[in-house]
């Protein structure tokens, strides 16, 4: 009996212990009837692993910040801010955090006059929910990333949508330390939106030049749609801001996915293996020149497809490049906009070509460009598959020379109108950078001297057998006499072993 009593007195003593904390559970939030009548006080009190759950819509005066493992379940409800720069902050060293809503009409979390979501240290994963402020709907920005911590967001589902006007706008920014990967953002679906309306507007928004990188962005299935899809920012050392693309589908009406022009921004990293990039300006007045799908001016990687992936590029002109280590091993690559040759300067690093691959030179963007297609579609509907060429400002060339270090196509389909030529390289010196691949017009200028160009019963034009050159007695007499001397050698040599034998056979039949 004494130690059932012990046992009963312990667990008594373990409530009343902490008269303020809720045990890791499920605990509601409403004005009246609930477990709790104020979202922060829910927060602050209730244990590690509790879900929080919504009966009733809330309006905040003041952010709440989450410092402890939590799901907080809207459950229909929708949370509005009134006053406060953020709805939320997030804020613990490893901490996961969990936004939902499980009922079957998703609530929302607004803040018509500010942003919406900070989170500065942990996990943030979120679904079905929308999410929608003026500007930096999310923003990923680490504190101590000096010391290692990491914030990161994961979006599986729902809607993030920045609502504001003016220039600039963002819907998420990721924000590092200048640690690599010290902050990041995975969509694997729903929508994120900014204002196409809104000039420079940006789905997502990675690094800040010189001191805001450290961030990844990876883009697994969902959708990005803005002014411009994606923004990306370096700092001059590798692995600071990195893209991956997987899947998913940017659409844009200027600039798919774009590298700051500014100094300091070089060395990103962009990896688009599968998925859908996009530029389509579709009569919006503001974009100032065509759209591009990649926008690629700064010193870094772009690497496009594998062997079993085909993303799908669409822009009128569809890749620009400046500067950069450019390698193709898939994918189709399409441009729909007007030829241009030459190209016009312009000060945001995209020279519109309406080629599908377009390199234009300018003394400004003089890092050097390297490129290597070895499979892949790159189709132009008005101009050159791949075009080359130094840029003109009016009617001055904008660099004195090319700044081109390597072109290599070994592969892939270039596919220009019949009165384009599929490939149009123009400043480049060295002009055999053919190997292999199909083309829709005559490239024998671009192939080595020892490879030959036919064409296949679609009358494209390929790569044939390898040539090799016929001695005659004009161009190698000393190859053809070789020849006349190994033949009479070798009558002599069977005229020898004629007698050998004829001896031997006498002297055998003597015996």
């Amino acid at each position: 009996m004494k130690k059932i009593l012990s046992f009963v007195l312990v667990g008594v003593i373990g409530v009343v212990a902490l008269p303020g904390m809720v045990s890791a559970a499920e605990v509601t939030v409403c004005a009246d009837g609930c477990d709790y009548t104020s979202l922060s006080d829910a927060v602050t009190n209730v244990e590690e692993g509790s879900t929080i759950k919504l009966n009733e819509a809330i309006t905040l005066t003041s952010k709440v910040v989450v410092n402890k493992n939590l799901t907080i379940d809207l459950n229909g409800n929708n949370i509005t801010m009134n006053g406060d720069q953020y709805v939320f902050e997030f804020n613990k060293t490893g901490g996961e955090f969990t936004l939902t809503d499980t009922s079957a009409t998703a609530g929302s979390i607004t803040n018509s006059t500010n942003r919406g979501i900070l989170v500065t240290n942990g996990e943030l994963t979120f679904d079905e929910i929308t999410l929608e402020a003026v500007d930096r709907v999310i923003q990923v920005s680490p504190v101590d990333g000096d010391k290692g911590s990491k914030a990161s967001v994961i979006m599986d589902g729902g809607t993030i949508k920045a609502t504001g006007t003016a220039e600039n706008v963002r819907a998420v920014k990721l924000w590092g330390n200048n640690v690599a990967n010290n902050a990041s953002f995975t969509l694997n679906g729903g929508v994120i939106s900014a204002p196409v309306t809104s000039k420079d507007s940006t789905g997502v928004d990675i690094g800040n030049p010189g001191n805001g990188t450290g961030a990844n962005l990876t883009i697994n299935g969902g959708q990005i749609k803005a002014y411009n899809g994606v923004r990306i920012n370096g700092n001059g050392q590798s692995g600071m801001a990195v893209l991956t693309m997987n899947g998913g589908t940017i659409l844009a009406a200027s600039s798919g996915i774009l590298q700051n022009t500014k100094d300091g921004t070089e060395n990103t990293e962009i990896y688009i293996y599968d998925g859908t990039v996009k530029a389509n300006k579709d009569g919006n007045q503001l974009v100032n020149g065509h759209a591009v799908a990649i926008q690629h001016s700064q010193e870094g990687i772009l690497v496009i497809g594998t062997k079993n992936t085909t993303p799908n590029i669409t822009g009128e002109t569809a890749i620009a490049i400046k500067e950069g280590n450019i390698t193709i091993d898939g994918g189709m690559i399409v441009a729909t906009g007007e030829y241009k040759d030459p190209a016009n300067f312009r000060n945001d690093g995209t020279d519109d070509t309406g080629a599908a691959i377009s390199i234009t030179t300018s003394d400004e963007y003089n890092g050097g460009v390297s490129i290597a297609i070895n499979g892949g579609l790159m189709q132009s509907e008005r101009g050159n598959a791949f075009y080359e060429g130094i840029a003109v400002n009016g009617d001055v060339p904008a660099a004195s020379k090319s700044y081109v270090n390597s072109i290599a196509i070994t592969g892939g389909s270039f596919v220009s109108p019949n009165n384009m030529n599929s490939v149009a390289i123009n400043e480049y010196t060295d002009k055999e950078v053919i190997t292999g691949g199909t083309f829709s017009s005559d490239v024998s200028e671009y192939i080595s001297a020892n490879l030959s160009l036919v064409q296949d019963e679609n009358g494209n034009y390929v790569i044939g057998e390898t040539t090799t050159s016929t001695p005659n007695d004009e161009t190698n007499p000393e190859t053809y006499d070789g020849i006349i001397i190994s033949i009479v050698a070798l009558i002599l040599g069977l005229a020898a072993a004629s007698v050998c034998f004829k001896k031997l056979y006498i002297k055998t039949m003597s015996m």
